[in-house]
């Protein structure tokens, strides 16, 4: 009997309903991983209460398999055809037996190589499912055992689907790894109303109202998807949770739903971050007489923090003088500015170059509060999360 080559493996797989929807690097790594064995017709390829390891394509010659059921029903399957799907799934003993019919040529697809791509595509699994329930209408067999399994997948499924559903919600306002821990713990209670000191960054654009008051309303939507696609990253990349953004303001806090290590050091290497970002956009926009710039602002202390909202609709907020004193100093901003309170001043004057600003006199605050600008770095480099960023001055 002839070898198969690798492109008619790939081509067998590529082919099967369930298997054709893996990707196709997941689809060539299968070609490769799986062996070919052969069979002579008559010969046993596995019994019944064998490991349940493998799925097995027919690539030549056709297959006996017979069922648990009184009458001992046969079902044949072809060249081309899979078999052996749900003892893939579940792992279990086989519930039938198989034997060559004619010389056969198959294609051994180990458990342990496919489960892992399956896992990572749910349409898969649900397509599985409902193959399941067909066979089951087709042959009237192992009714009772079949649906038990097929029972305990669809479980399986859908308490994976609904954990993809509570990842997917959390990332609207939670950088992707804590969403995925949170789940993980299975402990949303971090979400609570609660009380704990953190820091508050706050930016948005000079100049944005002039530019809303002469641009068409295209021109305001594409400016505010280039904005946020160049600054909403960093926020992931930096692990900040956003509160929000409203047009082109834009907040964000760290040290919580999750505790972070040194998250003044982080708010600042972030903002720097945002401010190199958003310069080489305002300036591509500059070309079309767009005069836009960019502020922002870093506070400490303490806020009361928690989902709000309805069922349909949540967010998770942070509320306090903190997030007032940020809002403040970044109206205070000039362009290519990023003003922080003392405290951050104090927490980052080792690793970031400040100018002291002096007392500003804030709307809603009765005491003048101290403010010092994040200096523009020297190069663009410095701006960039895993290099040093410039030194301080004696005396700064």
């Amino acid at each position: 009997m002839a070898a198969s080559t690798h492109e008619q493996k790939r081509d067998l797989l590529q082919s099967h309903f369930l298997l054709g929807k893996l990707e196709p690097g997941e689809i060539d790594t299968l070609a490769t991983r799986a062996r070919v064995e052969s069979y002579r017709a008559g010969q046993e390829i596995f019994a019944k209460g064998s490991p349940g390891r493998t799925m097995i394509a027919v690539l030549q010659g056709s297959v006996k398999i017979v069922s648990l059921s009184p009458t001992g029903k046969e079902v044949v399957v072809h060249a081309g055809e899979v078999f052996g799907e749900l003892a893939v799934i579940t792992g279990e003993e086989r519930s039938a037996g198989a034997a060559a019919m004619t010389d056969c040529e198959l294609l051994i697809i180990d458990r342990r190589d496919v489960l892992p791509m399956f896992e990572r595509h749910f349409e898969i699994c649900m397509m599985l499912i409902q193959s399941l329930y067909r066979r089951l209408r087709q042959t009237g067999d192992q009714v009772e055992d079949v649906l038990f399994r097929s029972r305990g997948l669809e479980a399986q499924v859908a308490e994976q689907v609904e954990e993809l559903g509570r990842v997917g919600r959390l990332k609207r306002f939670l950088p992707a790894q804590l969403a995925e821990l949170i789940v993980s713990q299975g402990d949303e209670k971090i979400l609570e109303s609660h009380r704990r000191e953190i820091v508050v960054v706050s930016c948005d654009l000079r100049g944005y109202t002039a530019f809303t008051e002469t641009a068409e309303p295209e021109d305001q939507f594409e400016f505010l998807r280039q904005y946020h696609g160049a600054l909403g990253p960093l926020i992931t990349e930096f692990e900040g949770t956003l509160d929000h953004f409203s047009g082109d303001g834009i907040m964000v806090f760290f040290n919580d739903p999750v505790p972070c290590p040194d998250p003044a050091e982080r708010a600042v290497k972030m903002a720097m971050a945002m401010r190199e970002a958003a310069g080489k956009l305002i300036a591509a926009w500059r070309l079309h007489g767009c005069e836009l710039g960019f502020g922002a602002s870093i506070a400490q202390g303490y806020a009361t923090l928690g989902q709000i909202g309805f069922s349909e609709r949540s967010v998770y907020t942070a509320i306090g003088t903190v997030c007032n004193l940020a809002a403040r100093l970044c109206a205070e901003a000039k362009d290519g500015q990023i003003l922080v309170s003392s405290r951050i001043a104090e927490a980052v004057k080792s690793v970031a170059k400040l100018e002291d600003l002096g007392n500003l006199e804030l709307k809603g605050f009765r005491r003048p509060v101290a403010a010092f600008n994040v200096a523009q770095s020297t190069s663009a480099a410095d701006a960039r999360p895993n290099l040093t960023v410039v030194a301080s001055t004696p005396g700064v």
